[in-house]
C-alpha cells in the first residue's frame, strides 16, 4: 500500500497511523560533574569538572557559561546523544538530556537535586532534594517542602538579641577571611561617689580590716564597687 502525499514518516498498515520519531532524544552515559575551574573567556572557556574522585578531572570546552562549584551534566567521550557517539567531551543542556524540547543553550545545573560528582544523570528532571530542618520527640527527620508550615511560630527577637546576632555574624565572616582581631577590654571608667556612698564604704572597710583583711581601706572599697572619690 503507498502512502499520499504529505503522509511520509507514517507507518501505514498500522492502527491509528503513529507517527514516528525521526530521531533518538537524550544523551546515555551523561554524568555530574563537579566544576573545579574556569579558565579563559565567556565564548571559549576550559571548564575542569571533578567527576568522583578529588584526581578524577575532565576538562571540557565550552561557551555555555558556570560557575566553580556548580554541579553540571557532562556528556563525557564514549556517550551517545540522540544517535550521535561523543568524541570529546561536551557541556549538555535541557534539550540534549532530553528533559525538555525546543531551544536551549545554557549548561544544566544539578546543585538542586540530589547527585554526585560520577554520578549518572536521569532521562528525566529528577525531584529537587528534600532540606531537612529537625528531628521530631521520636527521632524522624522533620522535612521542608514548599511553604513552610501555617502552624510554625517565628521567634521575635529583641533589639539587643538582633544586635547580638548582627555582630556575630560580623565575627564569624572576619574569622573566615582572617581578618579577625579579639577587641581589648577598655578599663570601666569609675563613678564618683556620693557621700553616703563613702561614708558606707569606709564602714565596710573597716569590718573587713576587723575580719583580717589588714591592707583594705575606703577607696579600694569603692573601687571595687566601681566608686572614686573626687
Amino acid at each position: 500500500m503507498s502512502s499520499s502525499k504529505g503522509q511520509e514518516g507514517l507507518n501505514v498498515g498500522v492502527s491509528g497511523n503513529p507517527t514516528l520519531k525521526d530521531e533518538l532524544t537524550g544523551c546515555a552515559g551523561a554524568l555530574v560533574g563537579l566544576v573545579e575551574s574556569i579558565d579563559g573567556p565567556r565564548k571559549n572557556q576550559k571548564v575542569t569538572l571533578r567527576m568522583g574522585a578529588p584526581d578524577d578531572l575532565l576538562i571540557v570546552d565550552s561557551n555555555f557559561g558556570c560557575n566553580v562549584g556548580d554541579f553540571i551534566a557532562v556528556a563525557p567521550a564514549g556517550s551517545v546523544i540522540g544517535d550521535l557517539v561523543v568524541s570529546k567531551p561536551k557541556l549538555l543542556d535541557e534539550v540534549q538530556l532530553g528533559w525538555t524540547s525546543g531551544s536551549s543553550n545554557c549548561s544544566v545545573r544539578l546543585n538542586a537535586f540530589d547527585l554526585l560528582p560520577g554520578d549518572s544523570v536521569p532521562s528525566t528532571r529528577p525531584e529537587k532534594k528534600k532540606k531537612v530542618k529537625e528531628v521530631d520527640a521520636m527521632g524522624n527527620e522533620i522535612v521542608e517542602e514548599g511553604q513552610e508550615s501555617l502552624f510554625t511560630t517565628k521567634v521575635k527577637l529583641t533589639k539587643e538579641e538582633k544586635l547580638a546576632a548582627k555582630k556575630e555574624k560580623a565575627k564569624q565572616k572576619a574569622i573566615k577571611n582572617g581578618t579577625w582581631v579579639e577587641p581589648t577590654e577598655e578599663p570601666e571608667e569609675l563613678k564618683i561617689a556620693s557621700k553616703k556612698e563613702i561614708k558606707l564604704a569606709r564602714v565596710n572597710a573597716k569590718k573587713r580590716r576587723e575580719k583580717g583583711e589588714d591592707d583594705v581601706d575606703t577607696d579600694q572599697e569603692l573601687e571595687e564597687n566601681g566608686l572614686q572619690q573626687e
